[in-house]
Protein backbone atom coordinates (compact mmCIF):
# COMPACT_ATOMS: atom_id res chain seq x y z
CA UNK A 1 0.00 0.00 0.00
CA UNK A 2 1.63 2.99 -0.97
CA UNK A 3 1.74 6.58 1.25
CA UNK A 4 -0.98 8.64 -1.12
CA UNK A 5 -3.61 5.85 -0.27
CA UNK A 6 -6.11 6.40 2.57
CA UNK A 7 -8.08 3.49 4.24
CA UNK A 8 -11.45 4.17 5.02
CA UNK A 9 -13.07 2.60 7.48
CA UNK A 10 -16.16 0.72 6.90
CA UNK A 11 -19.95 1.37 8.87
CA UNK A 12 -21.09 -2.49 10.04
CA UNK A 13 -23.08 -3.77 12.46
CA UNK A 14 -24.50 -7.30 12.48
CA UNK A 15 -22.94 -7.34 9.16
CA UNK A 16 -25.04 -4.64 7.76
CA UNK A 17 -23.44 -2.47 5.91
CA UNK A 18 -25.16 1.07 6.48
CA UNK A 19 -23.07 2.60 3.56
CA UNK A 20 -25.62 0.96 1.17
CA UNK A 21 -28.58 2.36 3.82
CA UNK A 22 -28.12 5.67 3.34
CA UNK A 23 -31.61 6.90 2.49
CA UNK A 24 -32.11 8.07 -1.11
CA UNK A 25 -34.59 10.86 -0.36
CA UNK A 26 -33.74 14.02 -0.44
CA UNK A 27 -32.27 16.62 2.29
CA UNK A 28 -35.00 19.17 1.36
CA UNK A 29 -38.62 18.72 1.63
CA UNK A 30 -40.50 18.26 -1.33
CA UNK A 31 -42.99 21.02 -0.56
CA UNK A 32 -39.83 23.43 -0.71
CA UNK A 33 -38.95 21.99 -3.87
CA UNK A 34 -42.38 22.51 -4.92
CA UNK A 35 -42.42 25.92 -3.85
CA UNK A 36 -39.26 26.81 -6.03
CA UNK A 37 -40.56 25.18 -9.37
CA UNK A 38 -43.52 27.33 -8.60
CA UNK A 39 -41.70 30.53 -9.06
CA UNK A 40 -41.81 31.45 -5.21
CA UNK A 41 -39.63 33.19 -4.05
CA UNK A 42 -37.92 34.00 -0.18
CA UNK A 43 -39.27 36.80 1.48
CA UNK A 44 -36.36 40.09 1.35
CA UNK A 45 -34.41 39.88 4.84
CA UNK A 46 -36.55 42.52 7.41
CA UNK A 47 -39.77 41.42 5.78
CA UNK A 48 -42.49 38.20 7.12
CA UNK A 49 -43.63 35.41 4.70
CA UNK A 50 -47.15 34.59 5.63
CA UNK A 51 -47.82 30.34 5.81
CA UNK A 52 -50.87 28.85 5.73
CA UNK A 53 -50.90 25.37 6.76
CA UNK A 54 -53.97 23.50 7.08
CA UNK A 55 -55.94 22.82 10.25
CA UNK A 56 -55.70 19.37 10.86
CA UNK A 57 -51.71 19.77 11.02
CA UNK A 58 -52.21 23.14 13.06
CA UNK A 59 -50.87 21.91 16.99
CA UNK A 60 -53.69 24.55 19.13
CA UNK A 61 -51.54 26.62 21.41
CA UNK A 62 -52.33 26.55 25.03
CA UNK A 63 -55.11 29.24 25.90
CA UNK A 64 -53.94 31.19 28.94
CA UNK A 65 -57.26 31.88 31.54
CA UNK A 66 -57.56 35.74 32.47
CA UNK A 67 -58.58 36.26 35.47
CA UNK A 68 -60.98 39.58 35.83
CA UNK A 69 -60.84 40.99 39.44
CA UNK A 70 -63.96 42.31 40.56
CA UNK A 71 -64.09 46.13 40.27
CA UNK A 72 -66.85 46.90 42.99
CA UNK A 73 -64.55 46.93 46.04
CA UNK A 74 -62.56 49.70 44.34
CA UNK A 75 -65.48 51.51 43.17
CA UNK A 76 -66.79 51.16 46.66
CA UNK A 77 -63.89 52.11 48.10
CA UNK A 78 -63.26 54.90 45.92
CA UNK A 79 -67.10 56.53 46.47
CA UNK A 80 -66.59 55.92 50.54
CA UNK A 81 -63.20 58.17 50.11
CA UNK A 82 -64.72 60.35 47.91
CA UNK A 83 -68.05 61.17 50.37
CA UNK A 84 -65.14 61.18 53.08
CA UNK A 85 -63.01 63.63 51.46
CA UNK A 86 -66.16 65.63 50.67
CA UNK A 87 -67.53 65.28 54.44
CA UNK A 88 -64.52 66.61 55.68
CA UNK A 89 -63.76 69.69 53.18
CA UNK A 90 -67.59 70.68 54.40
CA UNK A 91 -67.00 70.85 57.91
CA UNK A 92 -63.74 72.65 57.00
CA UNK A 93 -65.46 75.43 55.57
CA UNK A 94 -68.42 75.08 57.84
CA UNK A 95 -66.37 76.02 60.60
CA UNK A 96 -64.50 78.85 58.99
CA UNK A 97 -67.83 80.42 57.97
CA UNK A 98 -68.76 80.24 61.71
CA UNK A 99 -65.52 81.74 63.03
CA UNK A 100 -65.67 84.38 60.15
CA UNK A 101 -69.37 85.47 61.04
CA UNK A 102 -68.42 85.22 65.18
CA UNK A 103 -65.61 87.77 64.35
CA UNK A 104 -67.41 90.07 62.52
CA UNK A 105 -69.82 89.82 64.79
CA UNK A 106 -67.56 90.58 67.83
CA UNK A 107 -65.82 93.29 65.75
CA UNK A 108 -69.54 95.24 65.51
CA UNK A 109 -71.21 94.36 68.60
CA UNK A 110 -68.02 93.88 71.26
CA UNK A 111 -70.25 92.44 73.47
CA UNK A 112 -69.18 92.45 77.01
CA UNK A 113 -69.84 90.41 80.07
CA UNK A 114 -72.77 91.76 82.70
CA UNK A 115 -71.71 92.63 86.03
CA UNK A 116 -73.56 91.64 89.23
CA UNK A 117 -73.25 92.95 92.88
CA UNK A 118 -75.00 92.33 96.23
CA UNK A 119 -76.50 95.69 97.50
CA UNK A 120 -77.52 94.73 100.47
CA UNK A 121 -79.19 91.41 102.27
CA UNK A 122 -82.14 91.27 105.29
CA UNK A 123 -82.63 88.17 106.86
CA UNK A 124 -86.21 88.47 108.15
CA UNK A 125 -85.94 84.68 109.86
CA UNK A 126 -83.52 82.59 110.92
CA UNK A 127 -84.22 79.70 113.11
CA UNK A 128 -82.52 76.36 114.18
CA UNK A 129 -85.17 73.93 115.63
CA UNK A 130 -83.88 71.34 118.04
CA UNK A 131 -83.32 68.73 115.27
CA UNK A 132 -81.03 70.62 114.48
CA UNK A 133 -83.45 71.98 111.32
CA UNK A 134 -83.82 75.66 109.85
CA UNK A 135 -86.05 78.14 109.01
CA UNK A 136 -84.71 80.70 106.99
CA UNK A 137 -86.27 83.94 105.13
CA UNK A 138 -83.82 86.25 103.31
CA UNK A 139 -84.78 89.16 100.76
CA UNK A 140 -81.53 90.13 99.01
CA UNK A 141 -81.20 93.12 96.47
CA UNK A 142 -78.93 92.56 93.50
CA UNK A 143 -78.00 95.40 91.19
CA UNK A 144 -77.63 93.81 87.64
CA UNK A 145 -75.48 96.05 85.06
CA UNK A 146 -75.30 95.80 80.98
CA UNK A 147 -72.41 97.88 79.79
CA UNK A 148 -73.17 96.83 76.28
CA UNK A 149 -73.73 99.73 73.99
CA UNK A 150 -75.62 97.20 71.14
CA UNK A 151 -76.28 94.28 73.15
CA UNK A 152 -79.91 94.03 74.91
CA UNK A 153 -80.53 90.88 77.17
CA UNK A 154 -83.76 88.81 77.59
CA UNK A 155 -83.70 87.26 80.90
CA UNK A 156 -85.91 84.31 81.01
CA UNK A 157 -87.59 81.62 83.04
CA UNK A 158 -86.34 79.12 85.72
CA UNK A 159 -83.75 81.06 87.57
CA UNK A 160 -83.06 80.62 90.88
CA UNK A 161 -80.90 82.51 93.40
CA UNK A 162 -79.47 80.59 96.31
CA UNK A 163 -77.94 80.88 99.78
CA UNK A 164 -75.48 78.98 101.84
CA UNK A 165 -73.82 78.19 104.86
CA UNK A 166 -70.54 76.18 104.56
CA UNK A 167 -71.80 74.35 101.88
CA UNK A 168 -75.33 73.78 103.41
CA UNK A 169 -78.02 74.97 101.43
CA UNK A 170 -80.70 77.30 103.65
CA UNK A 171 -83.11 79.14 101.29
CA UNK A 172 -83.73 80.03 97.64
CA UNK A 173 -85.91 82.05 95.31
CA UNK A 174 -85.94 83.29 91.95
CA UNK A 175 -85.08 85.52 89.52
CA UNK A 176 -87.62 87.93 87.55
CA UNK A 177 -88.07 87.75 84.36
CA UNK A 178 -87.28 91.30 82.46
CA UNK A 179 -85.74 92.39 79.14
CA UNK A 180 -82.29 94.92 80.39
CA UNK A 181 -81.67 97.65 77.47
CA UNK A 182 -78.01 98.55 76.63
CA UNK A 183 -76.29 100.81 78.87
CA UNK A 184 -78.67 99.49 81.73
CA UNK A 185 -78.82 98.98 85.88
CA UNK A 186 -81.29 97.52 87.15
CA UNK A 187 -81.63 96.65 90.94
CA UNK A 188 -83.84 93.10 91.20
CA UNK A 189 -85.51 92.49 94.93
CA UNK A 190 -85.22 88.86 95.34
CA UNK A 191 -87.00 86.88 98.12
CA UNK A 192 -86.06 83.86 99.17
CA UNK A 193 -87.58 81.12 101.74
CA UNK A 194 -86.04 77.63 102.77
CA UNK A 195 -87.14 75.15 105.84
CA UNK A 196 -85.68 71.61 106.75
CA UNK A 197 -82.26 72.22 105.83
CA UNK A 198 -79.99 70.18 108.61
CA UNK A 199 -76.61 71.27 110.53
CA UNK A 200 -74.41 69.04 112.39
CA UNK A 201 -73.66 69.91 115.72
CA UNK A 202 -70.11 70.88 114.84
CA UNK A 203 -71.59 73.06 111.82
CA UNK A 204 -73.84 74.84 115.01
CA UNK A 205 -70.88 75.63 116.81
CA UNK A 206 -68.89 76.99 114.24
CA UNK A 207 -71.88 79.42 113.05
CA UNK A 208 -72.04 80.49 117.00
CA UNK A 209 -68.16 81.35 116.64
CA UNK A 210 -69.41 83.34 113.46
CA UNK A 211 -71.79 85.43 115.32
CA UNK A 212 -69.98 86.17 117.86
CA UNK A 213 -66.76 87.79 115.91
CA UNK A 214 -69.45 89.10 114.00
CA UNK A 215 -68.06 87.75 110.68
CA UNK A 216 -70.53 85.43 109.18
CA UNK A 217 -69.51 83.94 105.77
CA UNK A 218 -72.13 83.23 103.27
CA UNK A 219 -72.35 81.53 99.61
CA UNK A 220 -74.57 83.26 97.09
CA UNK A 221 -75.23 81.18 93.69
CA UNK A 222 -77.50 82.28 90.90
CA UNK A 223 -77.67 80.28 87.58
CA UNK A 224 -80.69 82.65 84.89
CA UNK A 225 -80.99 81.70 81.54
CA UNK A 226 -80.71 84.79 78.77
CA UNK A 227 -81.38 85.65 75.73
CA UNK A 228 -79.06 87.87 73.69
CA UNK A 229 -80.45 90.48 71.50
CA UNK A 230 -77.55 91.84 68.86
CA UNK A 231 -79.51 94.03 67.24
CA UNK A 232 -82.90 92.32 65.61
CA UNK A 233 -81.69 88.91 65.86
CA UNK A 234 -82.24 86.79 69.50
CA UNK A 235 -79.17 84.56 70.67
CA UNK A 236 -80.30 81.09 71.93
CA UNK A 237 -81.09 80.28 75.36
CA UNK A 238 -77.48 80.77 77.26
CA UNK A 239 -76.70 80.23 81.02
CA UNK A 240 -75.19 83.13 83.19
CA UNK A 241 -73.41 81.52 86.43
CA UNK A 242 -72.72 84.28 89.18
CA UNK A 243 -71.37 83.14 92.30
CA UNK A 244 -70.63 85.74 95.54
CA UNK A 245 -68.48 84.81 98.21
CA UNK A 246 -69.70 87.38 101.17
CA UNK A 247 -69.68 88.31 104.81
CA UNK A 248 -71.74 89.81 106.65
CA UNK A 249 -72.23 90.58 110.72
CA UNK A 250 -75.25 88.74 111.80
CA UNK A 251 -78.59 86.71 111.10
CA UNK A 252 -81.41 89.52 111.59
CA UNK A 253 -82.83 91.95 110.28
CA UNK A 254 -80.07 94.30 110.70
CA UNK A 255 -77.72 92.77 108.60
CA UNK A 256 -75.00 94.30 106.86
CA UNK A 257 -72.79 92.80 104.05
CA UNK A 258 -69.13 93.46 105.01
CA UNK A 259 -67.66 92.14 102.02
CA UNK A 260 -68.37 90.83 99.31
CA UNK A 261 -66.40 88.85 96.21
CA UNK A 262 -68.51 88.17 92.83
CA UNK A 263 -67.81 85.75 89.57
CA UNK A 264 -69.24 85.35 86.64
CA UNK A 265 -69.43 82.19 83.96
CA UNK A 266 -71.35 81.81 80.75
CA UNK A 267 -72.49 78.62 79.64
CA UNK A 268 -73.49 77.67 76.07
Amino acid sequence: MTDNQRVHPRMEKNGIDYEKELPNSPLVPKTNIASEKAGVKPPPPGEQMNVQFPRDQVIPTRQIPRYNFPTSKRRKKHSCCRCLCCTICFLIALVAAIAIACGVLYLVFQPRIPKYSVNSIKITNFSINPDLSTKCQFAVNVMARNPNKKIGIYYLENSHLAVSYSGTELCRGAMPVFYQGHKNTTLLDVALSGTGARLTSALVSRLKKHQQKARVPLNLRAEVPVKIKLGKLKSMKIKVRVRWDMVVDRLDTKAKVISENSKVSVKL
